[in-house]
């Protein structure tokens, strides 16, 4: 199945797989399979990253998908990609997803300047 992502870019979510194998995928490609540094710039707990690798069907909230893109370093489309595998998008109507946008496409990824902005704003930070 093919969808249009907000940049009218064909997106094939059926070769992406669930979230986990994704993961995984951009895990060993952009960080040489290093995940315990991919978890821990994510500020995700080993059990949890554990627990999302051992079970490709387990739901991830929006917030952990984030992270894990910001902490991949993921540029806007391989992001969409990320986190549609996990059932979100980054939506031009909520100013969170906006800002975080704004940083991507920035090539910022780094949580804390990300958190000084949402705060500054009066947004929910980052966990």
């Amino acid at each position: 199945m093919t969808i249009i992502s907000q940049q009218e870019k064909p997106i094939n979510i059926s070769r992406s797989g669930t979230f986990a194998d994704l993961l995984v995928r951009y895990i060993r490609e952009r960080n040489g399979g290093d995940a315990p540094a991919i978890y821990s710039a994510a500020r995700i707990d080993r059990r949890t990253y554990s627990a999302i690798v051992s079970n490709p069907f387990r739901a991830v909230s929006k917030r952990t998908a984030i992270q894990f893109a910001l902490a991949l370093r993921l540029e806007r489309g391989d992001a969409d990609r990320l986190l549609l595998a996990a059932g979100y998008a980054l939506s031009p109507a909520i100013p969170e997803d906006i800002v975080v946008a704004a940083f991507i496409a920035g090539g910022e990824y780094d949580m804390f300047k990300i958190n000084e902005r949402l705060s500054a704003l009066g947004m929910k930070v980052m966990s």
